[in-house]
């Protein structure tokens, strides 16, 4: 029977894993990819979908488009502590498209692929409306992957990154001009040319207990470090990114939202326990990246961020999400 509640994305997931079971999956079925054991090796793999009319802005090139169609799928397995292997590639173009911009594509294609590693397998193509990319990334490695949930109160949580830019990014992306030129060029390079933190990913597999990436936002993100747990997160230190006054100011909007509700960062959120933290950050250092403490695992099922002024307030469960 088809349930009442509101047409959303994960609405729409939830009901498909309850109708098909998963068999052999050894992460869990809210993962951001899914694996399994093949021969004593560990096969992981997580796709993503880019659709221009819904996911691309106005100013983005096709290149860029090409670029950041395989980082989302990228930045999954990164999550996950492994590097892609293989790439299977589903693409749809509207009649018309030309020679010339499919070249921008491909070229964007070839810059990621160069950057990340993994080969181009095979695919799709079809006619759509507008222009729709797929990318499934694999992964065939030894090492197991690094489950979404995990950890224990204690735990310290950290990002490889800082936030705010992306938030500024998609509520002026009619006005940017009005962002000093500096904001203005790192919210353009956060939105159309995102890169997946892999070397970070792949620095953190063995020291962290539980990852996933910030694509739907930090606060989403959080949120399911600790779905199907009962524990909580109290986040004490927020890692907003440098120079965001004067957004904040026209916008007014706090830091805090700047911070929890942007999405497609792509930075990932981990959770270390204590006694791995120095390892962590050793590894991630010597990987190209850093490791920014923000908060904890509590034993208070929710997320919270304490303010300067003291105060705990409760983060909501708010991100982007498709259909709503």
């Amino acid at each position: 029977m088809v349930t009442r509640s509101v047409f959303s994305e994960y609405s729409v997931i939830d009901f498909i894993k309850k109708r098909f079971q998963q068999y052999g999956n050894i992460l869990s079925p809210y993962d951001d990819a899914w694996g399994c054991v093949v021969k004593k090796k560990h096969l992981v793999f997580a796709g993503d979908m880019l659709v221009e009319t819904t996911d691309v802005p106005p100013f983005m090139t096709i290149r860029q488009m090409g670029f950041k169609s395989f980082t989302i799928s990228v930045s999954d397995i990164a999550s996950k502590g492994l590097s892609p292997t293989y790439y299977y590639l589903i693409i749809g173009l509207p009649r018309g498209f030309g020679w010339r911009r499919f070249r921008e594509l491909v070229e964007g294609w070839g810059e990621a692929i160069n950057l990340y590693g993994g080969t181009l397998m095979g695919g799709d193509t079809n006619e759509s409306p507008c222009v729709t990319i797929s990318v499934v990334a694999l992964s065939l490695s030894n090492k197991s992957p690094i489950p979404r949930t995990g950890g224990k109160p204690g735990d310290i949580v950290a990002v490889t990154g800082t936030f705010g830019e992306t938030y500024v990014g998609f509520k002026m992306m009619r006005s940017l001009d009005r962002l000093p030129e500096s904001l203005r060029k790192r919210v353009l390079r956060k939105l159309c040319r995102p890169v997946a933190r892999l070397r970070e990913g792949v620095a953190l597999n063995g020291v962290a207990a539980a990852c996933t990436d910030s694509s739907d936002g930090l606060a989403v993100s959080l949120y399911n470090l600790i779905r199907g747990t009962g524990d909580g997160i109290l986040v004490e230190r927020l890692p907003v990114s440098k120079g965001l006054e004067e957004a904040s100011k026209i916008l007014g909007a706090p830091f805090s939202q700047m911070v929890f509700y942007g999405g497609e960062e792509f930075e990932l959120v981990a959770v270390i326990p204590r006694e791995k933290w120095r390892t962590a950050v050793k590894r991630v250092k010597h990987a190209g990246g850093s490791l920014i403490p923000i908060g904890r695992i509590i034993d208070h099922k929710g997320v919270w961020y304490r303010r300067k002024d003291g105060k705990t307030v409760r983060v909501l469960r708010s991100g982007w999400e498709h259909l709503k």
